[in-house]
């Protein structure tokens, strides 16, 4: 399956989600929300530190979401390069593993 289906399928087990659980998905979409809001930290750094967590816990529907986001605030693939160089030294292995998923990420992803 290509990233891009992977996301559309996410997307739609989310909004059964939402069916089946809105008052704690209601609160998760307000947390993030107020995470996206622009502060001493910008919205492209932000996604940075969430796209190193999502490679190191190895969570590719996290992965998928934050690329998402981390291409509309602007975040480039050489920005998406250097958050990976720091899993690698964190994660080793693990690292390189989902820092390569994260690279066909972004290039796959609109």
């Amino acid at each position: 399956m290509s990233y891009i289906d992977e996301r559309k399928e996410n997307g739609e087990m989310n909004k059964e989600l939402v069916k089946s659980a809105p008052e704690i998905m209601k609160a998760f979409g307000d947390l993030h929300a107020e995470y996206s809001k622009e502060s001493a930290t910008t919205l492209v750094e932000k996604e940075m530190v969430a796209l190193g967590i999502s490679i190191t816990i190895k969570c590719i529907p996290c992965m998928l979401a934050h690329i998402t986001s981390f291409k509309k605030a602007g975040g480039t693939r050489e920005q998406l390069v250097d958050v990976i160089k720091t899993c690698i030294l964190m994660n080793g292995g693990p690292g390189t593993a989902y820092g390569a998923k994260a690279l066909k990420m972004y290039d796959e992803l609109d």
